[in-house]
Protein backbone atom coordinates (compact mmCIF):
# COMPACT_ATOMS: atom_id res chain seq x y z
CA UNK A 1 0.00 0.00 0.00
CA UNK A 2 1.26 3.43 -1.19
CA UNK A 3 0.48 6.26 1.30
CA UNK A 4 0.15 9.28 -1.11
CA UNK A 5 -0.71 12.67 0.74
CA UNK A 6 -2.15 15.43 -1.25
CA UNK A 7 -1.88 18.77 0.72
CA UNK A 8 -4.52 20.90 -0.14
CA UNK A 9 -8.72 19.65 -1.16
CA UNK A 10 -9.89 22.11 -3.17
CA UNK A 11 -10.62 21.89 -6.90
CA UNK A 12 -6.76 20.55 -8.09
CA UNK A 13 -6.70 18.07 -4.60
CA UNK A 14 -10.28 16.75 -5.32
CA UNK A 15 -9.44 16.15 -8.80
CA UNK A 16 -6.11 14.35 -8.42
CA UNK A 17 -7.93 12.08 -5.46
CA UNK A 18 -10.95 11.50 -7.73
CA UNK A 19 -8.81 10.15 -10.81
CA UNK A 20 -6.55 8.54 -8.48
CA UNK A 21 -9.49 6.77 -7.01
CA UNK A 22 -10.94 6.05 -10.90
CA UNK A 23 -6.90 4.23 -11.20
CA UNK A 24 -8.12 1.49 -8.21
CA UNK A 25 -5.95 3.85 -5.54
CA UNK A 26 -8.38 5.17 -3.35
CA UNK A 27 -7.32 3.74 -0.52
CA UNK A 28 -3.94 4.59 -0.66
CA UNK A 29 -4.99 8.20 -0.29
CA UNK A 30 -5.39 10.75 1.94
CA UNK A 31 -6.34 14.68 1.04
CA UNK A 32 -5.21 17.30 4.15
CA UNK A 33 -7.41 20.58 3.61
CA UNK A 34 -8.22 22.53 6.62
CA UNK A 35 -11.01 24.33 5.67
CA UNK A 36 -14.16 21.66 4.27
CA UNK A 37 -16.55 25.05 4.11
CA UNK A 38 -14.17 26.35 1.61
CA UNK A 39 -14.79 29.94 3.10
CA UNK A 40 -11.54 31.71 1.29
CA UNK A 41 -10.77 29.08 -1.38
CA UNK A 42 -10.11 30.29 -4.60
CA UNK A 43 -12.31 27.97 -6.18
CA UNK A 44 -15.92 29.28 -5.29
CA UNK A 45 -14.75 32.73 -5.40
CA UNK A 46 -13.80 32.04 -9.17
CA UNK A 47 -15.94 33.39 -12.08
CA UNK A 48 -16.45 30.04 -13.60
CA UNK A 49 -15.07 30.79 -17.28
CA UNK A 50 -13.86 27.35 -19.04
CA UNK A 51 -12.23 28.81 -21.97
CA UNK A 52 -10.07 27.23 -24.56
CA UNK A 53 -8.59 30.59 -25.91
CA UNK A 54 -4.31 29.86 -25.01
CA UNK A 55 -1.23 30.82 -26.50
CA UNK A 56 0.56 27.41 -25.07
CA UNK A 57 -0.52 24.63 -26.54
CA UNK A 58 -0.56 22.65 -23.08
CA UNK A 59 -3.00 25.15 -22.01
CA UNK A 60 -5.47 24.32 -24.66
CA UNK A 61 -5.31 20.50 -24.48
CA UNK A 62 -5.96 20.89 -20.72
CA UNK A 63 -9.04 23.35 -21.68
CA UNK A 64 -9.92 20.71 -24.28
CA UNK A 65 -9.96 18.14 -21.70
CA UNK A 66 -11.35 19.56 -18.92
CA UNK A 67 -14.31 20.72 -21.39
CA UNK A 68 -15.42 17.53 -22.03
CA UNK A 69 -15.59 16.84 -18.33
CA UNK A 70 -17.49 19.84 -17.41
CA UNK A 71 -19.93 19.64 -20.45
CA UNK A 72 -20.84 15.70 -19.05
CA UNK A 73 -20.30 16.14 -15.43
CA UNK A 74 -22.88 14.00 -14.62
CA UNK A 75 -21.78 11.18 -16.33
CA UNK A 76 -18.42 12.22 -16.05
CA UNK A 77 -17.81 12.66 -12.16
CA UNK A 78 -19.64 9.62 -10.47
CA UNK A 79 -19.60 8.10 -7.20
CA UNK A 80 -20.83 10.49 -4.96
CA UNK A 81 -24.16 10.02 -2.29
CA UNK A 82 -25.06 13.32 -3.69
CA UNK A 83 -24.95 14.60 -7.45
CA UNK A 84 -23.60 18.05 -8.31
CA UNK A 85 -24.19 19.99 -11.50
CA UNK A 86 -21.68 22.67 -12.27
CA UNK A 87 -24.35 24.18 -14.65
CA UNK A 88 -22.20 24.19 -17.67
CA UNK A 89 -23.15 26.73 -20.73
CA UNK A 90 -21.32 27.44 -23.53
CA UNK A 91 -21.55 31.33 -23.80
CA UNK A 92 -18.36 31.84 -26.21
CA UNK A 93 -14.98 34.10 -25.17
CA UNK A 94 -13.73 37.43 -27.15
CA UNK A 95 -10.23 38.03 -26.85
CA UNK A 96 -9.70 41.51 -28.47
CA UNK A 97 -6.71 43.23 -29.29
CA UNK A 98 -4.83 46.36 -30.81
CA UNK A 99 -1.73 47.43 -32.81
CA UNK A 100 -0.51 45.51 -35.48
CA UNK A 101 2.16 43.24 -33.69
CA UNK A 102 -0.61 42.15 -31.39
CA UNK A 103 -2.83 41.52 -34.41
CA UNK A 104 -0.03 39.69 -36.12
CA UNK A 105 0.26 37.15 -32.71
CA UNK A 106 -3.29 36.73 -32.63
CA UNK A 107 -3.33 35.31 -36.13
CA UNK A 108 -0.65 32.99 -34.94
CA UNK A 109 -1.75 31.77 -31.60
CA UNK A 110 -5.29 31.54 -33.63
CA UNK A 111 -3.42 28.63 -36.40
CA UNK A 112 -2.64 26.73 -32.93
CA UNK A 113 -5.58 26.79 -31.75
CA UNK A 114 -7.15 25.16 -34.82
CA UNK A 115 -4.47 22.59 -35.36
CA UNK A 116 -5.36 21.31 -31.95
CA UNK A 117 -9.58 21.77 -32.77
CA UNK A 118 -10.42 24.52 -31.40
CA UNK A 119 -13.15 26.74 -33.40
CA UNK A 120 -12.28 29.87 -33.89
CA UNK A 121 -13.67 33.24 -35.63
CA UNK A 122 -11.39 35.88 -36.42
CA UNK A 123 -13.32 39.31 -36.54
CA UNK A 124 -11.05 42.43 -37.62
CA UNK A 125 -13.02 45.81 -36.23
CA UNK A 126 -15.71 46.04 -39.15
CA UNK A 127 -17.11 42.61 -38.80
CA UNK A 128 -16.85 43.08 -34.38
CA UNK A 129 -19.02 46.23 -35.17
CA UNK A 130 -21.71 44.26 -37.64
CA UNK A 131 -21.29 41.06 -34.96
CA UNK A 132 -22.43 43.62 -31.72
CA UNK A 133 -23.49 46.82 -32.77
CA UNK A 134 -23.65 47.78 -28.98
CA UNK A 135 -19.47 48.40 -28.95
CA UNK A 136 -18.29 50.82 -30.54
CA UNK A 137 -14.25 48.79 -30.63
CA UNK A 138 -12.48 52.09 -30.56
CA UNK A 139 -9.76 50.65 -29.14
CA UNK A 140 -9.71 47.13 -30.99
CA UNK A 141 -8.29 46.26 -33.82
CA UNK A 142 -9.31 42.55 -34.34
CA UNK A 143 -10.10 39.77 -32.03
CA UNK A 144 -10.47 36.03 -32.07
CA UNK A 145 -14.11 34.59 -30.82
CA UNK A 146 -13.93 30.70 -29.27
CA UNK A 147 -17.56 30.16 -29.67
CA UNK A 148 -17.45 26.76 -27.80
CA UNK A 149 -16.35 28.36 -24.72
CA UNK A 150 -18.51 27.85 -21.63
CA UNK A 151 -19.41 28.73 -17.42
CA UNK A 152 -19.97 26.66 -15.03
CA UNK A 153 -20.71 27.03 -11.31
CA UNK A 154 -17.16 26.58 -9.79
CA UNK A 155 -18.34 25.51 -6.12
CA UNK A 156 -21.05 22.78 -7.65
CA UNK A 157 -17.82 21.47 -9.52
CA UNK A 158 -15.92 21.32 -6.47
CA UNK A 159 -18.06 19.83 -4.63
CA UNK A 160 -19.03 16.94 -7.37
CA UNK A 161 -15.06 16.43 -7.49
CA UNK A 162 -14.28 15.83 -3.80
CA UNK A 163 -17.88 13.67 -2.68
CA UNK A 164 -17.38 11.43 -6.00
CA UNK A 165 -13.95 11.13 -4.31
CA UNK A 166 -15.18 10.21 -1.26
CA UNK A 167 -17.55 8.39 -2.84
CA UNK A 168 -15.31 5.72 -4.30
CA UNK A 169 -13.42 5.84 -0.53
CA UNK A 170 -10.68 8.65 -0.59
CA UNK A 171 -10.32 9.92 2.62
CA UNK A 172 -10.13 13.68 3.54
CA UNK A 173 -9.11 14.83 6.85
CA UNK A 174 -9.78 18.20 8.20
CA UNK A 175 -6.51 19.54 9.22
CA UNK A 176 -3.31 21.91 8.45
CA UNK A 177 0.37 20.49 7.04
CA UNK A 178 2.76 22.49 9.65
CA UNK A 179 5.84 20.49 8.73
CA UNK A 180 7.67 17.76 6.72
CA UNK A 181 10.27 15.47 7.93
CA UNK A 182 12.75 14.38 5.51
CA UNK A 183 15.27 11.44 5.37
CA UNK A 184 17.57 10.46 2.64
CA UNK A 185 16.39 12.93 0.39
CA UNK A 186 12.58 12.07 0.53
CA UNK A 187 9.75 13.04 2.61
CA UNK A 188 9.10 10.43 4.96
CA UNK A 189 5.86 11.72 7.50
CA UNK A 190 3.89 14.87 7.28
CA UNK A 191 3.39 16.65 10.68
CA UNK A 192 -0.12 17.87 10.88
CA UNK A 193 -1.29 20.69 13.65
CA UNK A 194 -3.45 18.66 15.31
CA UNK A 195 -0.72 16.16 16.26
CA UNK A 196 -0.87 13.24 13.72
CA UNK A 197 1.86 11.97 11.72
CA UNK A 198 1.11 11.06 8.43
CA UNK A 199 3.87 8.29 6.68
CA UNK A 200 4.37 9.27 3.13
CA UNK A 201 5.50 7.34 0.32
CA UNK A 202 4.16 10.21 -2.65
CA UNK A 203 3.41 13.82 -1.30
CA UNK A 204 1.50 16.43 -3.73
CA UNK A 205 1.32 20.07 -2.64
CA UNK A 206 -1.53 21.17 -4.62
CA UNK A 207 -1.97 24.28 -1.91
CA UNK A 208 -2.56 26.93 -4.36
CA UNK A 209 -1.99 30.56 -2.42
CA UNK A 210 -0.26 28.54 0.37
CA UNK A 211 2.20 25.98 -1.93
CA UNK A 212 4.76 28.05 -1.77
CA UNK A 213 4.98 27.68 2.27
CA UNK A 214 4.50 24.05 1.87
CA UNK A 215 7.44 23.61 -0.85
CA UNK A 216 9.95 25.79 2.07
CA UNK A 217 8.92 23.67 4.36
CA UNK A 218 11.63 21.00 2.46
CA UNK A 219 13.41 23.96 1.07
CA UNK A 220 12.67 24.71 -2.53
CA UNK A 221 11.64 28.08 -3.86
CA UNK A 222 8.55 29.04 -5.06
CA UNK A 223 8.02 32.06 -6.84
CA UNK A 224 4.14 31.71 -6.28
CA UNK A 225 1.98 34.20 -4.48
CA UNK A 226 -1.79 35.30 -3.57
CA UNK A 227 -2.77 38.20 -5.67
CA UNK A 228 -6.04 39.96 -5.19
CA UNK A 229 -8.91 39.97 -7.76
CA UNK A 230 -11.93 42.21 -7.67
CA UNK A 231 -15.32 41.07 -9.37
CA UNK A 232 -18.00 43.68 -9.19
CA UNK A 233 -21.88 43.02 -10.19
CA UNK A 234 -23.83 45.37 -12.31
CA UNK A 235 -26.84 46.09 -14.78
CA UNK A 236 -27.95 48.15 -17.22
CA UNK A 237 -31.30 49.56 -18.49
CA UNK A 238 -30.18 48.97 -22.14
CA UNK A 239 -31.14 46.30 -24.07
CA UNK A 240 -27.81 43.83 -25.35
CA UNK A 241 -27.75 41.98 -28.43
CA UNK A 242 -26.34 37.96 -27.08
CA UNK A 243 -22.77 38.82 -26.32
CA UNK A 244 -19.84 36.45 -24.94
CA UNK A 245 -17.38 37.14 -22.63
CA UNK A 246 -14.92 39.96 -23.44
CA UNK A 247 -11.41 40.26 -22.88
CA UNK A 248 -9.39 42.99 -23.63
CA UNK A 249 -5.38 42.50 -24.14
CA UNK A 250 -4.95 45.80 -22.08
CA UNK A 251 -6.84 43.38 -19.13
CA UNK A 252 -10.27 44.27 -18.83
CA UNK A 253 -12.71 41.47 -18.58
CA UNK A 254 -16.52 41.54 -18.71
CA UNK A 255 -19.34 38.45 -19.31
CA UNK A 256 -23.12 38.40 -18.24
CA UNK A 257 -23.89 36.17 -15.32
CA UNK A 258 -27.17 35.66 -14.44
CA UNK A 259 -29.34 38.56 -14.61
CA UNK A 260 -26.82 41.24 -15.03
CA UNK A 261 -23.07 41.52 -16.21
CA UNK A 262 -19.61 41.42 -14.04
CA UNK A 263 -16.12 42.79 -14.70
CA UNK A 264 -13.09 42.31 -13.31
CA UNK A 265 -10.09 44.00 -11.56
CA UNK A 266 -6.46 43.09 -11.11
CA UNK A 267 -4.58 45.72 -9.97
CA UNK A 268 -1.35 45.93 -12.38
CA UNK A 269 0.54 47.35 -9.44
CA UNK A 270 0.32 45.50 -6.03
CA UNK A 271 1.77 43.91 -3.16
CA UNK A 272 1.53 39.92 -2.56
CA UNK A 273 -0.59 38.36 -0.20
CA UNK A 274 -4.56 38.45 0.96
CA UNK A 275 -6.78 41.46 0.93
CA UNK A 276 -10.48 40.51 1.36
CA UNK A 277 -11.96 43.76 0.99
CA UNK A 278 -13.69 44.88 -2.03
CA UNK A 279 -13.50 48.48 -2.88
CA UNK A 280 -16.03 50.32 -4.74
CA UNK A 281 -13.86 52.77 -5.95
CA UNK A 282 -12.18 50.82 -8.17
CA UNK A 283 -15.41 50.42 -10.13
CA UNK A 284 -16.73 53.95 -10.08
CA UNK A 285 -13.66 55.58 -10.92
CA UNK A 286 -11.41 52.87 -13.16
CA UNK A 287 -13.97 50.13 -14.98
CA UNK A 288 -16.92 52.74 -15.24
CA UNK A 289 -15.47 55.11 -17.22
CA UNK A 290 -13.89 52.25 -19.50
CA UNK A 291 -17.02 50.05 -19.91
CA UNK A 292 -18.64 53.59 -20.80
CA UNK A 293 -15.72 53.82 -23.52
CA UNK A 294 -17.05 50.48 -24.88
CA UNK A 295 -20.56 51.15 -25.42
CA UNK A 296 -23.53 53.51 -25.36
CA UNK A 297 -25.01 51.03 -23.16
CA UNK A 298 -23.29 51.38 -19.95
CA UNK A 299 -23.05 55.25 -19.71
CA UNK A 300 -25.72 54.84 -17.21
CA UNK A 301 -24.94 51.51 -15.06
CA UNK A 302 -25.39 50.09 -10.86
CA UNK A 303 -23.07 48.49 -9.83
CA UNK A 304 -24.76 46.11 -7.13
CA UNK A 305 -22.21 44.12 -5.42
CA UNK A 306 -19.17 42.35 -5.89
CA UNK A 307 -16.58 39.73 -4.23
CA UNK A 308 -12.49 39.47 -3.76
CA UNK A 309 -10.90 36.50 -4.39
CA UNK A 310 -6.95 35.63 -4.99
CA UNK A 311 -4.59 34.04 -8.15
CA UNK A 312 -2.10 31.85 -7.33
CA UNK A 313 0.01 33.79 -8.87
CA UNK A 314 2.88 32.19 -10.38
CA UNK A 315 5.49 35.93 -10.42
CA UNK A 316 8.10 33.32 -12.92
CA UNK A 317 5.23 33.66 -16.08
CA UNK A 318 1.76 33.58 -15.08
CA UNK A 319 1.78 29.65 -16.07
CA UNK A 320 1.60 27.02 -13.65
CA UNK A 321 4.85 24.77 -11.76
CA UNK A 322 3.71 20.89 -12.94
CA UNK A 323 6.39 18.55 -11.58
CA UNK A 324 8.78 16.66 -9.48
CA UNK A 325 11.25 18.33 -7.07
CA UNK A 326 14.69 17.61 -8.70
CA UNK A 327 16.06 17.50 -4.48
CA UNK A 328 13.30 15.73 -3.03
CA UNK A 329 12.25 12.91 -5.75
CA UNK A 330 8.87 12.01 -3.80
CA UNK A 331 7.52 15.76 -3.59
CA UNK A 332 5.07 16.93 -6.55
CA UNK A 333 3.86 20.53 -6.55
CA UNK A 334 1.03 21.81 -8.93
CA UNK A 335 0.35 25.18 -8.17
CA UNK A 336 0.81 28.73 -9.77
CA UNK A 337 -1.87 28.62 -12.32
CA UNK A 338 -2.42 32.29 -11.88
CA UNK A 339 -6.54 32.02 -12.45
CA UNK A 340 -6.35 28.94 -14.74
CA UNK A 341 -7.16 26.36 -12.02
CA UNK A 342 -10.69 25.67 -12.00
CA UNK A 343 -10.64 25.26 -15.84
CA UNK A 344 -7.05 23.27 -16.02
CA UNK A 345 -7.90 20.92 -12.90
CA UNK A 346 -9.63 18.05 -14.34
CA UNK A 347 -6.75 17.84 -16.78
CA UNK A 348 -4.00 18.22 -13.86
CA UNK A 349 -5.64 15.71 -11.89
CA UNK A 350 -5.08 13.39 -14.51
CA UNK A 351 -1.97 14.31 -15.19
CA UNK A 352 -0.55 13.99 -11.92
CA UNK A 353 -2.37 10.46 -11.62
CA UNK A 354 -0.15 9.67 -14.46
CA UNK A 355 3.12 10.65 -12.95
CA UNK A 356 2.29 9.03 -9.67
CA UNK A 357 0.89 5.54 -10.84
CA UNK A 358 2.03 5.29 -14.78
CA UNK A 359 5.42 6.27 -14.56
CA UNK A 360 4.94 9.85 -16.26
CA UNK A 361 3.05 11.94 -18.56
CA UNK A 362 1.29 9.94 -21.06
CA UNK A 363 -2.51 12.25 -21.64
CA UNK A 364 -0.71 15.69 -22.70
CA UNK A 365 3.10 16.35 -22.15
CA UNK A 366 3.15 18.80 -19.54
CA UNK A 367 7.28 18.57 -19.13
CA UNK A 368 7.79 22.60 -20.05
CA UNK A 369 5.59 23.65 -17.05
CA UNK A 370 8.29 21.57 -14.62
CA UNK A 371 10.36 23.28 -11.75
CA UNK A 372 13.33 23.50 -14.33
CA UNK A 373 12.07 26.76 -15.15
CA UNK A 374 12.24 28.30 -11.92
CA UNK A 375 15.56 27.05 -10.91
CA UNK A 376 17.06 28.27 -14.21
CA UNK A 377 15.06 31.61 -14.37
CA UNK A 378 13.47 30.89 -17.86
CA UNK A 379 10.09 31.79 -18.42
CA UNK A 380 7.39 29.95 -20.67
CA UNK A 381 4.77 33.11 -21.06
CA UNK A 382 1.27 32.56 -22.62
CA UNK A 383 0.82 35.82 -24.05
CA UNK A 384 -2.92 35.12 -25.23
CA UNK A 385 -5.59 36.13 -22.44
CA UNK A 386 -5.10 36.66 -19.23
CA UNK A 387 -7.27 34.62 -16.40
Amino acid sequence: MQHIVIVGGGIMGSCLAYHLALAGAAGDVVVIEPDPTYAFAATPRAVGGIRLQHALWENVEMSLYSDGIYADFANQVTGGAVQYDPQFYRMGYLYLVQGAAQVARLQAVADMQQARGVRVERLDQAALRRRYPSFYFNDADAGTLTPDDGQIDPHAALMGFRRAAEGRGVRYVKDRVVGLELADGLVRRAHLAGGDRLGVDTLVNVANCWAGEICAMVGAALPVEPRQRQQFFFDTKAELEPIPAMRHASGQAMRRLRAGLIVGHTPKEQVSGFDWALDPAIFEEVLWPELAAQSRAFEAIRMKGGWVGHYDMCLLDGNPVIDRLPEVANFIVAAGFSGHGLQHAPAVGRAIKEMILDGGFHSIDLSRLGYRRVVENTPLPDDGPAA
